[in-house]
């Protein structure tokens, strides 16, 4: 049978392969096992593949599981509606300081941006000059749409989750920003109109300061650097324990955000950077020297550092879109269209649009915003397991009383408590303490056979700057996620880099489901969907339909898969709705829990979803159990589920 390569898939030939495959398993037991689950109609789960690094396979006898007990399991939910996606929005605006904004040549009639010597002398005056007063650049805080009166009118951020951000690059022959140094944006709103407001000279009731030539090279580097150095910020922020204090360059430690950014850059011609050929006189007045001969900045070499900033983009897990807009000012009749052109191409290789603005007109900056766009979230993988039964290496299914992951008999045997998943009460759990330990028995039991070895106090070792409780001599560590992991135990087991992650290694398998199984799930590690195990068939498949992972299928004999029934469910309004039935469910007693975890994708953010793990008895007597949405009042009042973030 083929195996599929997504991970989920609709095949209606499938559900008969299925029906084929179960009776392939209690009829030969020396047959490779295949599991297909359904979605919508029919859902096909893709086949992963197991860690290498997962304990090797020994001999074992032939076990018969023709006495395992199976259940049913039903499970009802909806991804949230669609809503609009938050915006992390951040802008940098880019002014030209150079001199013809306060005096200006009359220009030679070809567009190219010389001066216009037909005369015989070059005739400067603040007739031509583009924007003097700055009106054009910045406005007034009354001039509606306006620099200044946008910025004075934008509503204050949050502190705690800011969500408009801006820079300044103020450029001539060089380039400054703010703040400064490149190093970024500011989400102080009032702060940085109190910068601009004083950039325009209307502080001190004059003009901005302007003077020498025209960089673009300049400007569009220093726009680089704030954008590139605010990306490398966001990944410093996300890698952060999310129980790190927050900063105004990190409100929140831990979380992944992606930005919008813009930049809005305004110029009054070409990038001129030196005229040859003009000098003064005795006088002090300009004259011609010489040979008028213009150093222009390669529109080739401008385009390129457009792209740059725009291929920031491809880290679309921090960067969720670039846009770049111009403004081309001038004063009546003196055009320069060389640099009204090279500006529309900066438009244009920046996804975003080219304007022309008379000198003193005012300039919207309401328009310089992204279109607002629709998160949505569908459901990426769901895996239904037994919180208190596992898979042991001897291939056999063994109680798991406290649902630590370490079965009752081995705890006993190595001299934990099988009723106490942290028997010595540090707030590490027995699993974590047997892998650490490789299994090494304990040198001292107690009369009822509980170890008596020292107990390692890690609220002042490796787990120091982890919080915690201490509620009766017991401790409780936090934990960032749901998964079953808490963050003391990550560290132990060097996932310091996937605290605040329930899945570290991105492999949509929660790292408690491949903890319990041995499989590596740290952050940085080969995802179990794209290894195959020791016998052909793959981690991941195995999880899914809880099946042994580190024994080969062919010694069990009437060995049955989960098999997984997922079909739409009728939605109030735009959400998804499903509905899921999971026949095949192995347990001991009606006393296990059952264990769900739920993770949905986003349509926009790359790598980001919601996670959502509960857990339910069957109950006395009953052979079925129903989870129904985390908002049903019912499962609320229950506490049935945690979500993550």
């Amino acid at each position: 049978m083929k195996k599929p390569n997504s991970q989920i898939h609709t095949d209606t030939e499938n559900s008969i392969s299925i029906r084929r495959l179960n009776r392939r398993l209690n009829l030969r037991a020396n047959r490779h096992v295949v599991c297909m689950i359904l979605l919508g109609l029919f859902l096909v789960v893709g086949f992963g593949n197991a860690c290498d690094h997962s304990s090797p396979l020994v001999p074992l006898d032939t076990v018969n599981l023709a006495s395992t007990v199976t259940y049913d399991v039903q499970v009802n939910f909806c991804a949230p509606p669609p809503q609009p996606q938050k915006m992390y929005l951040k802008t940098v605006i880019v002014l030209d300081h150079s001199g013809s904004n306060a005096q200006n040549y009359k220009m030679a009639s070809d567009g190219s941006g010389a001066p216009d010597i037909s005369s015989g002398n070059l005739i400067i005056s603040p007739l031509y000059a583009t924007d003097p007063k700055g009106l054009t650049r910045y406005g007034t805080p009354t001039n509606s749409g306006t620099l200044l009166n946008y910025l004075n009118n934008l509503s204050p951020n949050d502190p705690a989750d800011p969500t408009r951000f801006f820079a300044l690059v103020d450029f001539n022959s060089s380039a400054n920003t703010y703040p400064a140094g490149s190093t970024g944006f500011t989400s102080n709103i009032a702060d940085f109109y109190n910068h601009v407001y004083t950039d325009a000279g209307a502080a001190q009731g004059g003009a901005p300061n302007d003077s020498g030539g025209t960089s673009y090279l300049a400007a569009l580097t220093a726009a680089y650097n704030i954008v590139a150095n605010d990306v490398k910020n966001a990944k410093a922020c996300a890698a952060l324990a999310p129980t790190a204090a927050p900063t105004p360059s990190c409100p929140k430690p831990g979380v992944i955000a992606a930005s919008s950014y813009v930049v809005v850059f305004m110029s009054d011609g070409s990038p001129i950077i030196n005229i040859a050929g003009v000098g003064t006189n005795s006088s002090g007045n300009i004259v011609i020297t010489g040979p008028i001969v213009l150093t222009k900045e390669s529109t080739t070499d401008i385009l390129g550092q457009v792209g740059s900033i725009v291929n920031l983009q491809a880290d679309d897990k921090y960067v969720a879109s670039v846009n770049f807009f111009t403004i081309y000012y001038y004063s009546p009749g003196n055009v320069d269209t060389s640099g009204q052109t090279i500006l529309a191409q900066m438009a244009k290789a920046g996804s975003g649009l080219a304007y022309n603005a008379l000198s003193g007109s005012n300039i919207d900056y309401n328009q310089f915003q992204p279109p607002q766009k629709v998160l949505q979230y569908s459901l990426s993988d769901i895996f239904v397991t037994n919180a208190n039964a596992v898979w042991w290496t001897d291939g056999k299914f063994h109680q798991d009383s406290d649902g630590d992951g370490l079965p009752d008999d081995i705890e006993t045997a190595w001299g934990s408590d099988p009723q106490n998943p942290s028997t010595d009460g540090n707030g590490v759990s027995d699993l974590v303490k047997y892998q650490l330990n490789k299994g090494a028995a304990c040198v001292k039991k107690n009369v009822k056979g509980i170890c008596q070895d020292p107990v390692t106090n890690y609220t002042t070792g490796l787990c120091s700057g982890v919080k915690y409780t201490n509620v009766g001599g017991k401790i409780k560590f936090a934990s960032s996620d749901p998964s079953g992991l808490n963050d003391c135990e990550k560290i132990l087991l060097n996932d310091q880099a996937g605290i605040g992650a329930p899945d570290s290694n991105q492999d949509s398998i929660p790292d408690w489901l491949e903890f319990i199984n041995n499989v590596p799930f740290q952050s940085g590690t080969t995802p179990a969907v794209t290894t195959v195990n020791q016998d052909g068939y793959t981690t991941y498949q195995k999880i899914k339909t809880s099946l042994p992972v580190s024994t080969p299928l062919n010694i069990l004999l009437n060995l049955v898969p989960a098999v997984y029934n997922l079909a739409p469910a009728t939605s109030p309004g735009t959400q998804s709705c499903y509905n899921l039935n999971v026949s095949n469910f192995p347990a001991l007693s009606s006393s296990n829990k059952v264990r769900v975890d739920v993770i949905m994708k986003s349509n926009l953010v790359k790598d980001s979803y919601l996670y959502k793990v509960g857990f339910k008895a069957f109950g006395t007597g009953n052979s079925s159990v129903i989870f129904n949405d985390w908002n049903d009042p019912l499962e609320i009042t229950n506490k049935t589920w945690s979500s993550w973030p």
